[in-house]
């Protein structure tokens, strides 16, 4: 079972692929669940499973049901309730419920969670040679990102843009670190560090600054939470290289300097920000619904120079206009219940606060989780850590 689970994170980022109104990884899901309900059955293991469902913290089932409400009222009240529907299947009802099969599969024995960083590593490496070959090739890579007067050349990879390309890498680099960085034989760990190098060169060919925040911050916590000095002079050695590599190179240079000189990107944020704001305080409990920024973004916005964008980039304004007082409330709680009960002397546990680490710091400037690839992952994820109670 846990090859069905593995093939449906690996395709995740196909939702792109469409058929009709269904997209790939729908579609996928829908398959994940069929065959682990006759999984169970097969086994005899279904009451089983909804007595593990149930046993399940129930502060955290009560913030998960929440969470689901509000995308619910959320999709009911959206100025676009056809579309707010797709949406709530996609990115709130499809990949909270897989987080139980998911975490039932994991329990089963240590080789499934094994199984699972390996494909996260053969994951970050395939992308990120893909994306370097991008860069220095342009096969694959759209005209409009070729580098022009306003931001560098960029790699998106398989990705419809880099930003998209960075929410899917950086956090799952941010996870790999305590599998990456650990005492483990030199053999496996040239191999772990082989994948992971690739990928955050496919990182920082991304340009996406919120994802290089993103990781640079967990990578600091990885060091506090270890408390190791070997693998804290690796991982400061690695820190110290990278930035050397971003300092020396025009390119990468040139890209964090752009924000202190009044890029259109940045200037652009405070717009979108300043946007939800009024959407929030026009309805502050409820919120505009999903897919409520985007149609009523006309009628709050003000600024002539800013394209109407999907979400307001900001990881709390995100969920406070789509979803509500209460989803960005529960989403919230999901996530510090998640950071403080994971047990961070193991490595899952810390691999887990690590992953929210680098989520909340791109979300600062970004949309992380609400895209259908991400909303899968964020859940599969959690459903790895071990928790230091039940209660």
């Amino acid at each position: 079972m846990i090859y069905s689970l593995l093939i449906l994170f690996a395709i995740a980022p196909a939702y792109v692929a469409r058929f009709g109104r269904l997209d790939l990884l729908e579609l996928a899901v829908a398959a994940f669940w069929i065959i682990f309900f006759f999984w169970i059955l097969a086994r005899k293991e279904f009451k089983n499973f909804i007595a593990f469902a149930k046993s399940q913290p129930k502060t955290l089932n009560w913030a998960i049901f929440l969470f689901l409400l509000a995308a619910a009222i959320s999709a009911l009240i959206s100025p676009d309730k056809t579309r707010a529907t797709g949406l709530f299947i996609a990115y709130f009802l499809e990949p909270a419920l897989t987080y139980f099969p998911a975490k039932y599969i994991f329990l089963q024995n240590e080789k499934n969670k094994k199984l699972f960083i390996g494909l996260l590593l053969v994951l970050a490496a395939v992308f990120s040679i893909y994306a370097i070959l991008q860069y220095f090739t342009l096969l694959g890579l759209p005209s409009q990102w070729w580098g022009n007067a306003n931001e560098p050349k960029r790699a998106l990879s398989v990705f419809e843009y880099p930003n998209a390309f960075a929410l899917y890498l950086a956090p799952l680099l941010a996870f790999l670190l305590p599998f990456v960085f650990n005492a483990d034989s030199a053999k496996k760990n040239l191999l772990k560090l082989s994948a992971f190098a690739i990928g955050l060169a496919g990182l920082i060919l991304s340009m996406s600054r919120g994802g290089w925040a993103g990781l640079f911050i967990a990578a600091l916590a990885f060091i506090f939470f270890q408390k190791n000095k070997n693998i804290t002079r690796m991982v400061l050695a690695g820190i110290f290289i990278i930035a050397a590599v971003v300092l020396i190179i025009p390119n990468l240079r040139y890209r964090v300097l752009l924000p202190f000189v009044g890029e259109k990107s940045t200037v652009s944020r405070f717009s979108l920000w300043h946007t939800a704001d009024k959407m929030i305080k026009s309805s502050p409990v409820l919120g505009k619904g999903l897919y409520g920024f985007k149609s009523d973004f006309n009628l709050f916005n003000t600024d002539p120079n800013l394209a109407s964008l999907n979400y307001p980039h900001n990881i709390f304004l995100n969920f406070w206009v789509e979803t509500g007082l209460l989803g960005m409330l529960s989403f919230l709680y999901i996530s510090f219940y998640f950071f403080i009960k994971s047990d961070k002397k193991n490595p899952y546990g810390l691999g887990v606060a690590l992953f929210l680490i680098a989520i909340y710091i791109h979300g600062l400037v970004d949309a992380p989780y609400l895209k259908n690839d991400l909303a899968l992952i964020f859940w599969v994820v959690l459903a790895t850590a071990p928790l230091l109670t039940t209660s």
